[in-house]
């Protein structure tokens, strides 16, 4: 194996390895790792969370890395027979193709691509078993991920979770628990998943999510007309989703979404052709 000093970090991948073993074993710890738990990975960089992993009972642990450069840091561990790594980039990785097929994920995620990720893992896995995440992200990120209404952080991705499940911050991180230091601060966040598990893979509600917070000083029923509805037809599902007409994106509860949602369906022939 090359020396860790010899590799040279790409801030165009979000390469900041996670380097302190304390958080390594936190992580791996609160995942609660059984024998029956098959683990992502996204981002194992030089192995120091893959090898905790590892060290723990799970019964497979896949691995998707988009860097080649890596491989000197990984190859030792292809014969594990638990063991199985992917090269390939981690938003367009075909998840669902993946056996067995992964229950929990446990990564140090490349910052700058962070929600795409998350919905990316969301609509391939999330039907198929998904229960579980434990990820290391920029800490504003994280803030936005747990955010409730009526917040400023509030958005698409955070309120599809806690449709879903709900989502906690386990534990902020130093700058200094990385290599290189990022000149950011990071969060552990869980997810957990339970319920409405295809809504990642609605098109309508992907399509209700994104115009609802294109602009975010503006009413709701104002941005949805961007959908091509009509403002008063807007109004009247909103009143009967009991949703003030004055709301806006941030100010909705995940019933209120749901509601909504379930009028749109109603009352709409296609959501393919919005």
């Amino acid at each position: 194996m090359i020396s860790k000093n010899d590799f040279a970090p790409r801030t165009s991948l979000g390469q900041n390895f996670l380097v302190n073993l304390d958080i390594v074993r936190k992580t791996v710890e609160r995942a609660d790792i059984s024998d029956q738990d098959v683990i992502l990975e996204i981002g194992p960089g030089q192995g120091v969370l893959t090898r905790a992993i590892l060290g723990s009972p799970c019964r497979h642990l896949h691995s998707i890395e988009i860097d080649r450069r890596l491989e000197p840091y990984l190859s030792d561990l292809t014969d594990e027979r638990r063991f199985s790594l992917h090269w390939g980039d981690g938003v367009t990785f075909p998840y669902e193709e993946l056996y067995p097929i992964p229950n929990k994920v446990v990564a140090n995620i490349p910052y700058h691509v962070t929600t795409p990720l998350i919905w990316s893992i969301m609509e391939s896995l999330a039907t198929k078993g998904l229960s579980y995440m434990i990820l290391m992200v920029q800490k504003e990120a994280a803030d936005r991920l747990v955010a409730s209404k009526n917040t400023k952080e509030r958005y698409p991705l955070g309120i599809t979770i806690e449709t879903m499940g709900k989502a906690k911050t386990f534990m902020k991180v130093s700058p200094g628990s990385f290599r290189p230091i990022p000149r950011v601060s990071s969060a552990l966040v869980e997810i957990e998943i339970h319920r409405r598990t295809e809504l990642p893979q609605n098109h309508l509600w992907r399509k209700l999510m994104k115009a609802s917070f294109a602009q975010r000083r503006k009413k709701l029923v104002n941005n949805l007309t961007a959908l091509g509805w009509k403002k008063d037809l807007l109004e009247s599902w909103l009143e009967k989703s009991d949703i003030p007409t004055a709301s806006r994106a941030e100010d909705l509860s995940c019933d209120q979404w749901l509601s909504l949602l379930d009028i749109i369906e109603r009352n709409t022939e296609s959501p393919a052709d919005l």
